[in-house]
């Protein structure tokens, strides 16, 4: 062949030969001279394809530099020596309409207007193409066209592959184009059609791979990467780490990836993986969801593979790692892996110390120091930061330390200096935060006037008069900052009761500035008035005020709240009567000191006048409000009066934990109340918020989770307290995980975390007694009497609490003679038992049938001067009926009122069950309604219900408890009926006949036990069983089983939420036989 068309083919296969080839044949000869020959080799092919290139024009003029372009004479030549054919696939794509059709529309970047191009002549199959514009016409059409893509695409690239340059080119960029399309499964066929062979083409194997990657298809990439060339495999990892990253991770099923990155690690340990990929591998993840971002993080730490740097700042300052002292624990760790366990970058120290900053102090210092020996120096803007984060988490030892480094530097800048006060200003050291003061004269800085204003705040505060004196003249005429001290200076006279002086710097703020006197100023005088009982100077400043128009509501305010400390009501309330009619509106400040005033003498009904008032004014209750509210609830002796004051919780726009004193608050009402309803729900609203609370309130919240019988919850917060946030329980939080325990039962693990924590917090009697009382609940006497003895041997004195639990322990058993000791000794120590303590015994003589001592016992009180209660009388009651003891039982009734005792619950449900063991239905039911009658103000628990209903069943009178059902749901100050009443009822229904009511009340428990805030639990699983065999029984299974919830759960798995009204009629009626 003699054309240069042929030349050029030549030439460029004998460029990618030795392009493919050089590397194997350079590894194979060792030789200098061999070399020296490939490279020629090389140099002299390329030479060549680049003279002939611009001879020809193939290559645009613009590269061409001046001593290769060809002489005219050589142009002319060659185009005579090559003739027409050469000439025509030679020729620019920009001398072809259909090219630059197709270029305009690659341009315009809309891939219709491409495969418009392309169809509209068929001059477009017979035109060279860039292989930007192949590569986007190879997306088009796998996106629009998908069935004409490899088709049209292989036929293109195996006619004008070489004529573009190199086939491989040519085929990468149709492969590219279809990956770009994100259709893997043609480029899969397309890689076929063309006949590429994957082995050997490192580039068409990664694309592969990362389309794979990018579609989530694990098992198609898992296939392909064995076949992955080894000098390819670092980018082809890369590759399908970033197709994760932009797609797979999300539609991948789960734990799959996990697989897959488990194979890349493998081969890891010989090419690394590339960081960036990584990096973004793990951006990825963690937008998605913490769930699929401890997936990727567990796997690096798996197969060992560091932490790229490039992530850390992301991952530090998200909440995916609880960003807590475990998280950055875990994070030091990713990224110490596989790095000789050292940090060489502040980009990595950066967010490593602001964790533990604010999480654990003795790690920051130590990772400061190992940052100092790595001669790794970070900006000021960082230190900043650190002690910002000192502030927030109280660290001062760490603080200091930073600033002593600082100051080792000669670094400190006011910045800084500022920082730092409100490191000790936080930690409440006002007196070394205004020693800061001292050191900046020392060292030449002049305070701005936002430090000069705290500057005199943290002197006041800490009493330190001469130098708040001179801070406020040095700040004078510094604006803003002047006010501030001043008002500083003027709090700190009414805390010391100087009303006077207050006066004074009012009036020297008058002369010297005033232009500077505004509302805030005149309040914190009339503050410094009424909180010292001048209400006569008050009154006199507040017509002042009023006269210079610069009153306002606070003013109103501040007034009210000092004359309600005094004591004039009367006046308070002519004070906000005037307040509205000077045109100011009331807020929650106006009122809470009545409503506090109010209660604090138990003037409960002008409470509900207050705020039935803020009602009318549009006033809403706010966290103070709300507060005082609940110590109604913990005083009032009225349970009308308690359950309207917890009603306040029910408000729409109330929520408790967005305050931790409201919630502290509200809790310890509802658990004194036995409110559960409530109590639930705010539990749930306190899961979801991101209120972090104190030891203190962790303890009341574990008081209340154990009320509710939520263990998991219970030791959620206790590992989050002491393992997350690294806070020490004190005395009564671990009480309270000691009860919460003992209470479901976990006594072993109640003694487990006693044995762990009683070296950190010293054991007293509140904590043994606890245990004390889970032995004697489970029957344990023996390691109750242990337990006392070890008490005994520490020292700690029993109390009146754990004599009883402990005479409880041995009465349980019966070990009644040993329990009557102790009894004995209980009292020669002077420690004088209760009705608590006889109860125990009285309770342990009911369980063995000896009701003679046990009546004895309760004779007895008044010689040891104690009054008999209803929980004593209750357990008589009891003991009669478990022994059928009737006659006794009803003597024991008629002297309730005798000993001014009023019935509970309790009683009322012992006096079902008599009457309905003794057949006696209708006195069952009176005992109720009579005691509702008689006592309008009280209310019943929903175990009475149950009681009731069961009793209808044991007399085999069905229809009587779906008429007690209706009956409780009916009654307001009936509380149910909850789980167990439905339950008891849809199980003695099902063993009656009563199959098709039993399937409607499932239904009925279903739709309150559903929806966003479900009245009652799910039924037991059991008792739908029950409801089940029951159809099957009566041959309706096929007719009526599919209303009922699926095999193996309970009922709760109705959708549609329903009140408690929604099921008032659905079980009425007549109880028909199957």
């Amino acid at each position: 062949m003699t054309t240069h068309a042929a030349l050029i083919d030549v030439a460029a296969l004998a460029v990618e030969k030795v392009m493919v080839n050089s590397t194997v044949e350079v590894a194979e000869e060792t030789s200098m001279l061999t070399m020296l020959m490939h490279d020629a080799m090389f140099f002299v092919a390329g030479f060549v394809v680049l003279r002939v290139s611009f001879m020809t024009g193939l290559a645009p003029s613009k590269f061409r530099v001046g001593w290769l372009k060809p002489s005219p004479a050589q142009k002319n030549g060659m185009a005579a020596a090559v003739g027409k054919k050469a000439v025509m696939v030679a020729a620019p794509e920009a001398k072809s309409p259909t090219a630059e059709a197709l270029s305009a529309a690659v341009a315009s970047g809309h891939l219709e207007k491409v495969l418009a191009a392309w169809d509209s002549e068929e001059e477009s199959r017979h035109t060279l193409l860039t292989q930007e514009t192949l590569r986007t016409l190879a997306q088009a059409l796998a996106k629009l066209a998908p069935e004409r893509t490899v088709t049209e695409l292989a036929a293109y690239v195996a006619k004008h592959g070489k004529d573009l340059g190199s086939g491989r080119w040519a085929r990468h960029a149709a492969l590219e184009g279809v990956c770009r399309a994100r259709r893997p499964d043609l480029a899969e066929s397309l890689t076929k059609e063309m006949g590429v062979q994957v082995e050997s083409d490192g580039r068409a194997c990664e694309m592969l791979l990362g389309a794979f990657a990018a579609k989530g298809s694990i098992d198609a990439v898992e296939k392909l990467l064995p076949q992955l060339p080894v000098a390819s495999w670092q980018r082809g990892a890369g590759t399908v780490l970033r197709g994760l990253a932009r797609g797979g991770l999300a539609v991948a099923p789960r734990g799959r990836a996990r697989r897959l990155l488990q194979a890349l690690g493998a081969k890891a340990m010989e090419i690394p993986l590339p960081g960036k990929a990584l990096a973004e591998l793990v951006q990825a993840a963690l937008a998605q969801s913490p769930e699929v971002l401890e997936e990727i993080l567990s796997t690096l730490e798996e197969i060992k593979v560091p932490l790229p740097a490039e992530c850390v700042a992301s991952l530090a300052s998200s909440t995916a790692l609880g960003n807590d002292l475990e998280g950055a624990m875990r994070l030091e760790g990713l990224v110490r892996a596989g790095q000789s366990g050292s940090i060489s970058s502040s980009a990595v120290y950066d967010p490593l110390l602001k964790l533990y900053a604010q999480f654990n102090g003795e790690r920051a210092s130590d990772l400061l120091e190992e940052m100092q020996q790595q001669g790794v120096v970070a900006s000021e803007g960082f230190f900043g930061s650190l002690l910002a984060r000192c502030s927030e988490s109280k660290n001062l030892a760490f603080a200091e330390q930073v600033a002593d480094y600082l100051r080792g530097r000669s670094v400190m800048s006011l910045a800084l200096y500022k920082t730092l006060m409100k490191v000790y200003a936080s930690c409440e050291q006002y007196d070394r935060a205004c020693d800061l003061y001292m050191e900046l004269q020392r060292v030449g800085i002049q305070p701005d006037q936002v430090m000069y204003g705290c500057l005199v705040k943290f002197a006041v505060k800490s009493g330190r008069k001469d130098l708040s004196h001179e801070l406020l003249e040095r700040s004078s005429g510094i604006g803003a900052s002047a006010v501030q001290s001043y008002m500083h200076m003027i709090r700190a006279a009414g805390r010391d009761g100087d009303v006077d002086r207050a006066f004074g710097l009012l009036q020297k703020l008058k002369l010297e500035q005033p232009a500077l006197l505004d509302t805030p100023v005149y309040n914190m005088v009339l503050d410094a008035c009424m909180t010292n009982g001048d209400k006569n100077r008050g009154a006199k400043l507040l017509c002042e005020m009023r006269s210079q128009g610069v009153a306002n509501g606070v003013t109103y305010n501040t007034m009210i709240k000092g004359l309600l400390a005094q004591g004039d009501c009367v006046a308070a309330r002519r004070c906000l009567d005037s307040m509205k009619s000077e045109g100011f509106k009331p807020d929650s400040a106006s009122f809470n000191p009545f409503l506090s005033a109010a209660v604090s003498a138990n003037r409960f009904p002008e409470v509900w006048s207050l705020i039935s008032e803020m009602d009318v004014d549009g006033v809403k209750l706010d966290q103070y409000s709300l507060s005082i509210l609940m110590n109604v609830a913990r005083k009032a002796s009225n349970p009308r009066d308690a359950d309207r004051a917890l009603a306040m919780l029910d408000r729409e726009y109330v929520h408790v934990c967005e305050d931790e004193v409201l919630l502290n608050t509200a809790v310890d009402a509802l658990v004194r109340r036995r409110d559960l309803r409530r109590l639930e729900r705010v539990m749930s609203e306190f899961k979801t918020s991101n209120l972090k609370p104190s030891v203190q309130s962790c303890g009341l919240i574990i008081r209340a989770l154990g009320a509710l019988k939520d263990l998991e919850g219970c030791w959620q917060l206790w590992n989050n307290m002491v393992q997350q946030r690294g806070l020490t329980p004190d005395e009564v939080t671990l009480s309270c995980m000691l009860d919460a325990l003992v209470s479901a039962g976990s006594v072993a693990s109640a003694v487990d975390l006693f044995q762990e924590w009683k070296g950190h917090v010293a054991p007293n009697v509140v904590m043994y007694s606890t245990l004390l009382k889970g032995f004697a609940s489970n029957g344990e006497p023996q390691k109750a009497m242990a337990t006392y003895e070890e008490m005994q041997a520490a020292g700690l004195p029993m109390n009146l609490v754990s004599y009883s639990t402990l005479i409880d322990s041995q009465a349980r058993a019966g070990n009644l003679d040993l329990a009557v000791k102790l009894l004995k000794k209980m009292e020669e120590s002077g420690c004088k038992p209760n009705c608590i303590t006889i109860s125990a015994l009285v309770r342990g003589y009911c369980m063995k049938g000896d009701l003679g001592n046990a009546l004895g016992l309760f004779r007895d009180l008044h010689s040891r001067g104690l009054t008999p209660d209803i929980v004593l009388m209750n357990m008589l009651l009891d003991g009669c009926v478990q022994h059928n003891r009737f006659k006794l039982a009803d003597q024991l009734m008629a002297e309730i009122p005798q000993y001014g005792l009023e019935s509970t619950s309790a009683t009322i449900s012992i006096m079902v069950k008599l009457w309905g063991k003794r057949r006696r239905l209708d006195m069952a039911f009176e005992a109720v309604r009579g005691h509702l009658k008689r006592t309008p103000m009280s209310r019943l628990d929903a175990k009475v219900g149950a009681c009731l209903i069961s009793a209808c069943l044991f007399n085999r009178d069905p229809q009587r408890a779906m008429e007690a059902l209706e009956e409780i749901k009916a009654q307001p100050r009936w509380e149910g009926p909850d789980a167990s009443t439905y339950a008891a009822l849809v199980t003695g229904l099902a063993s009656h006949g009563c199959a098709r009511e039993a399937v409607k009340l499932v239904e009925e428990a279903q739709r309150l036990s559903s929806g966003q805030r479900p009245t009652i639990k799910p039924l037991p699983v059991d008792a739908v069983e029950q409801v089940r065999g029951a159809l099957v029984r009566a041959g309706l299974e096929n007719e009526l089983s599919s209303r009922l919830p699926p095999k193996g759960t309970g009922g709760g798995s109705c959708r549609s939420p329903a009140s408690r009204s929604s099921g008032g009629g659905s079980s009425g009626g007549h109880c028909t036989r199957a």
